[in-house]
């Protein structure tokens, strides 16, 4: 099964890079007409964003006691990255790997669970902190639009609805089994009808919404971890922020802070709320508004939205998918628990 679903993928990798050939094609010809060595130093700041971004997951397993390095982390961040676009389900199946990983190295899967959670969190809260300078900004200039107001909106919805797992962990322990057993019956019902043997027992609801409920108190018990891994969410954004500006350098593009911080802001919010998987061809059009608004040169503005949206995309896409290959997912090792004999 797991080398079918790494053949998928494959076959997912081809079809998009073959469907969006033109638009590689019109990236890299306006790459090409940048500055050279800014543009490397983008590509070098978005790797090292990534790096940042692996000790935030580090961080938020280290509340949930679940250990992990953060160069073991690299992988699955990017490899995440890769299936979330080619298998987008709201984060989940890239949520999927780390999970596994952590399953066949003998941690908790339902703890591993909730540090994802934790780390998703953190990420949209740091991003929140950023949507909320840009939005200001954009209201002092009278440039701020009603679709802006409610994409933030809709992000604020997000995150509470993320948060809201862990509080049912922590609080209400009993309702999150009601959940967990939801979901139990539909993955059997879905077995049942692919002519596959159950899952697992009725006990897996009640071992799982346990497992769950601990990590949510270990979290309570850590506040300092939470901190700490919003402030890497904020450091790993503003790494992203210098990669945008290196952009604007690299086509000779004067900007001063705060125009830079609305646009950006403005961007990765409709990344996230898109309908559009990832923001694709939403991301880059309203990046472009908002700078042409604020006095960019509209030729300017679309050429560096067009290449960070690029950057911001494929490199992890294009990274994640060679390193898919050795991930413990699609290894043949079987997980620590069967080679220990423990059931």
């Amino acid at each position: 099964m797991r080398r079918w679903l790494f053949w998928l993928l494959v076959i997912a990798f081809v079809w998009l890079v073959w469907s969006q050939y033109a638009e590689i094609q019109v990236l890299t010809r306006t790459l090409l007409q940048g500055q050279l060595y800014w543009i490397l130093a983008a590509v070098v700041l978005q790797i090292v964003r990534y790096l940042i971004f692996a000790a935030m997951f580090q961080h938020a397993f280290q509340a949930v006691d679940v250990r992990s390095r953060v160069l073991d982390l690299m992988p699955l961040v990017f490899g995440s990255m890769f299936v979330n676009v080619v298998a987008p389900a709201g984060g989940s199946a890239g949520a999927a790997l780390f999970v596994d990983d952590s399953a066949r190295r003998g941690e908790s899967p339902a703890r591993t669970a909730a540090g994802t959670v934790l780390q998703l969190v953190a990420d949209l809260l740091a991003i929140t902190v950023i949507l909320v300078a840009g939005m200001i900004y954009l209201f002092r200039q009278h440039q701020l639009k009603p679709f802006e107001v409610m994409g933030a909106l809709v992000l604020v919805a997000i995150t509470l609805g993320q948060s809201g797992i862990l509080v049912l962990g922590l609080w209400k322990p009993d309702w999150l089994k009601r959940l967990l057993n939801g979901f139990y019956s539909l993955s059997n019902w879905v077995s049942s009808k692919l002519r596959r043997s159950h899952l697992s027992d009725r006990s897996w609801s009640e071992h799982h919404a346990a497992d769950f409920n601990q990590a949510a108190r270990a979290i309570a018990r850590k506040p300092a971890y939470l901190l700490r891994t919003l402030g890497i969410g904020l450091v790993s954004r503003f790494f992203d922020l210098a990669c945008l500006y290196t952009l604007f350098l690299a086509f000779q593009q004067e900007i001063a802070f705060g125009p830079l911080v609305a646009g950006y802001a403005i961007g990765i919010l409709f990344w996230i709320v898109s309908i559009t998987p990832h923001g694709i061809g939403v991301v880059e059009g309203v990046m472009t508004l908002v700078y042409t608004t604020l006095d960019v040169p509209a030729a300017q503005a679309a050429v560096v939205a067009l290449t960070f949206r690029g950057l911001s995309f494929w490199i992890p896409f294009l990274i994640g998918f060679v390193l898919l290959r050795y991930l413990n997912t699609f290894s043949t090792r079987k997980p620590a628990a069967e080679d220990s004999g423990e059931p």
